[in-house]
């Protein structure tokens, strides 16, 4: 589903491998022959080989951050959070506080929906000088912010990310409906309309718009915003959904 926490806030894949003090030259080969198969599976969207491969992996060479990270991920993805958890929080005592790290914690919190700590780690990852996404997770802060209905701190997060990352579409996107929560439907309509201009082929951002429109009594560009819909994605949830909305609006 496109609305899941995680396609919104952003996993970091890790990328490489960095060998772990006084481990033998026989188990590092080992261990990054096992750390890239895993690191495949996961790109193949097969969590379940990608965690043999990790565990592999760790067996060989248990103090390395990456393959903590990345046994962490597979953890996450297979729904376990306490073992994902477990193994975040030890990638980050080794690496003293990764901000990507951090980052991916942050998004294991919402998915447990600890919105309060998704907060301080997001917050901690973001702050860090060194972290070259942080508009991810200033958009991360402000969606944990948005679910405990603080809507006002999750504003001033994601203008944040914004000026960090103008095109961060995620960001907009969250923004669009915390303004659509707020009863601002002009405000809405203008980021939805900016997330389209910029990728005009998202069903769900059409579907989000219509229903500014809407609220705002907009009819007919509601209705060409459900059509817009209905050609993208007429199987979809919300081409379903905006079928059924022509009906009642015609």
């Amino acid at each position: 589903m496109l609305d899941r926490y995680l396609f919104w806030i952003m996993m970091f894949l890790v990328a490489a491998l960095v060998a772990g003090c006084g481990v033998s030259k026989k188990n590092l080969n080992s261990s990054e022959v096992h750390y890239t198969l895993g690191l495949s599976y996961l790109g193949e969207n097969n969590p379940t080989r990608a965690l043999k491969e990790f565990l592999v992996a760790e067996e060989a060479d248990p103090a390395n951050a990456e393959i903590q990270a990345a046994l962490a991920q597979a953890y996450h993805l297979k729904k376990a959070y306490p073992e994902a958890e477990r193994h975040y929080l030890r990638a980050l005592h080794l690496t003293a506080n990764d901000p990507q790290f951090l980052n991916n914690l942050g998004a294991l919190y919402l998915d447990m929906e600890r919105w309060d700590e998704a907060i301080r780690t997001f917050d901690q990852a973001s702050s860090n000088l060194l972290f070259t996404r942080s508009e991810v997770a200033l958009t991360g802060k402000g969606f944990a912010y948005f679910k405990k209905g603080n809507f006002l701190e999750a504003v001033t997060a994601f203008k944040k990310a914004l000026v960090k990352n103008p095109n961060f579409t995620q960001a907009r996107f969250r923004l669009a409906e915390t303004y659509y929560v707020l009863d601002n439907p002009d405000l809405a309509i203008d980021e939805y309309r900016k997330i389209l201009a910029i990728t005009p082929d998202f069903p769900l951002a059409h579907y989000k718009l219509a229903l500014a429109y809407v609220k705002n009594r907009q009819r007919d560009k509601a209705l060409s915003s459900f059509r817009e819909v209905i050609r993208l994605a007429p199987e979809s949830e919300w081409g379903k959904l905006s079928t059924d909305y022509l009906g009642i609006l015609k």
